[in-house]
This record gives C-alpha cells, structure tokens and sequence, in this order.
C-alpha cells in the first residue's frame, strides 16, 4: 500500500532528517514510527501527504509515485490526524467532519448520510453531537471527531501524528481501544507517530524504531521485545522514567492534559452535561490566553446551575501546585487528603495540566507490566 524507496530529506543547512529511509507497509496494517526526538519520524509521515518534499527517493502510495499526483488532490484523499486536533472552532461537529467531503463536491444530502454514520460508528449520538461545536466538546471528544474528519471520504490510508499525546491516561487508553475497534471494521492503512514505547507496542502490527533518521528495527510488537537488535533497542524499549523518580524530583513527568477543560463563557449548565458525558466530575476552567481560571467542581456547578449561573461561579481556586518548585511529594500529600485532580500552573497562571492518582497509577502500572512483558528490556 506505502512503499518507501531510498527515501531522503536533507534540509538547507544540511540537516539529514530521514536517510535512505525503506520501508514498505501493508495494505490494512497500523504501522507505528517511534524513536527519540529527532529520529525522523514525524518528517517521515509528513512526507506521504507532501506536507515535505522529499529531497529524493520516492513514496509510493497504492502504486503512484506521489510526486506524479497533485498535492491538493492527494491530501484530500488521505486521512489526516494530528495531536492538536485543529478543529474549525465556527463550525459544527456535523461541518467538520463534512469539511472535505464538501471540497470535493459532495451534495447536502450525502454529506449530513455520511456525518451520521461515522458518529454512530464511534458511538456518538447523531442526534446529540452533530450540532455541537468544538468548545462544548471535551478534549477526547475533539480527538474523536478529528479521527471521524480523517475518515469522512472513506480514504485507503489515514496518517496520525501523535493523535492522542495531549491526553490524560484514562482517555488515551479509551481512544485507543476505540481506534482498535473501529480498525477492526474499517480495515484502513494507517501510519502512526508517538514518542511513547506503551503506545507504539498497543496498537502496531509492525512497530519501525528510528534513529538519526534510520531504521534501527522493525517488526511485530512480540518480534520487537523478544529479540531486540541492540543496546539501544533494549534501552529504548525498556526505559522507565517512573523508576528513576524519587519522591523529591519535580512533578512535571505527572503532568496529564485534564479529562475536561472549559472557557469561562460556558454555562454551568452546560458543563455539567459535559461531565456526564465524560463521567467525570471536575473540569478546569481555561481562558483564552490559557490562564487557569479554577477547577469547576460537581457539586459547586449544581449550585451554579440552578441559579443559571457561569462556570466561574462552580470553582475552586485553592487547590493547585506551581510547576516551579511543586514535587512528587507535594502531589501525593495532596491526592492523599483528597482524591481529586490537582491543578498545575506556572508562576504566571497560565495551566500547565492536572496530575491525578489515576494517573501515577496507570503510568507507573503500565511500565511495570511493560518491563515484565518484555523478558530481555
């Protein structure tokens, strides 16, 4: 489906980003590029839609060179998911995902059959959502419809750059399952970026481990911690930030994207329904400027609510750490008195995420399991 054939980027001031790059993906296969910042892999999928030119070498998809196909053509029939999401924050669930669709042409009535579907399909009430816009959806909600935009023209292939990264544990591994689930009916060609060796061993059929711009190994998740290449393979699959943390280290390796974060302009009301759709029962309240404005709580918003109140009037303020100076002890004190989100800003105000016990326990749980699945990592 991907052929790469001696593929390289080399930038103007002589960068080698990607060399010599070969690598051919199967028709229906998830393949994850993963390797330390720099490797090539991000530079690698941007090259499939063209979003960077190839110095040389070439990219085949389904048998055409790329650099034979239109750039606007070709990215409108290749999916595209990144960490940022990007939805158009004026227009409706139902206009995104419609927003290529309509480019190529589509009718009203085609659009709004296709809309439906891909909603049903990720289990999103239609009827529910596809009136909403961007800022009356959670973060893992906007990821959902960022996954459902790429799908909108049924294209064979689907690149992700990190779709999931600015998410909390608990919807990360939701989102993951879901993309799995739905893989399972779709049956598309997706490559997949991620920086996170848990993430690139749960969702691959064949996981590529770059390095300097090369391919160190690839293989199945099972080939991969089995029989690793080398010492840096070895390293890198078995890596454990957690274990190297003492309870004095800073809290930044903690820090998680919240389940939800709202404007100040949002009704109470509405955040409540936010939460019920999430099942959560705090949200952080974020301006525009991405100063913290407090933590809505559950029952503070009931309160708020019944008087028609702002989100605003459901925070609490009190409860935070500062990124400067907070640590891994301060946190746990914290989650120890009471189990709930802690909000992190800098000494700026502005919101740097949350750290919860959900969390600590899910990291430090997932590397545990990770170390022992591999025997050799």
């Amino acid at each position: 489906m991907v052929l790469f054939e001696q593929v390289r980027k080399v930038y103007e001031d002589g960068t080698v980003a990607v060399d010599n790059l070969d690598l051919e993906i199967a028709k229906g296969e998830i393949a994850v590029l993963i390797g330390p910042s720099g490797c090539g892999k991000t530079t690698s999928l941007k090259m499939v839609n063209r979003l960077e030119a190839l110095t040389s070498g070439t990219i085949t998809v389904d048998g055409r060179n790329i650099n034979d196909v239109d750039p606007v053509k070709l990215r409108r029939n290749i999916g595209y998911v990144v960490q940022e999401v990007a939805l158009m924050p004026h227009m409706s669930v139902a206009e995104n995902i419609g927003t290529v669709p309509r480019l190529l042409g589509w009718d009203h009535k085609r659009i709004s059959k296709r809309v439906d579907e891909l909603l049903a399909l990720a289990k999103l009430e239609p009827g529910k959502y596809r009136y909403r816009f961007p800022e009356q959806l959670s973060g893992g909600q906007k990821q959902r419809i960022g996954v459902l935009r790429a799908l909108a023209v049924d294209p064979e292939l689907i690149l992700m750059d990190e779709p999931f990264g600015a998410l909390d544990p608990i919807s990360r591994e939701n989102l993951q399952n879901e993309l799995l689930d739905l893989q399972k009916v779709v049956k598309k060609t997706i490559i997949f970026v991620t920086h996170d060796m848990d993430e690139a061993l749960r969702m691959a059929d064949k996981v590529v481990i770059m390095r300097q711009g090369r391919i160190e190994q690839m293989g199945s998740p099972d080939e991969i911690q089995e029989n690793p290449k080398n010492d840096f393979i070895r390293g890198f699959i078995g890596e454990d930030r957690l274990a190297q943390i003492s309870p004095d280290s800073p809290v930044e390796p903690l820090i998680q994207e919240p389940l939800l974060r709202v404007k100040p302009s949002v009704s109470a009301a509405e955040v409540l329904d936010l939460m019920e759709d999430e099942g959560c029962e705090t949200a952080q309240v974020i301006d525009s400027d991405d100063r913290w404005k407090g933590m809505a709580m559950l029952g503070l918003l009931k309160r708020a609510a019944r008087k028609g109140g702002a989100v605003t009037n459901g925070v609490r303020v009190d409860r935070k750490l500062f990124s400067e100076d907070a640590t891994i002890r301060d946190a746990a004190e914290m989650l120890s008195d009471q189990d709930i989100p802690i909000p992190v800003v800098d000494e700026h105000g502005s919101f740097i995420g949350v750290v919860s016990s959900a969390g600590m326990a899910k990291l430090t749980i997932s590397r545990l399991t990770r170390k022992g699945k591999g025997g050799k990592a």
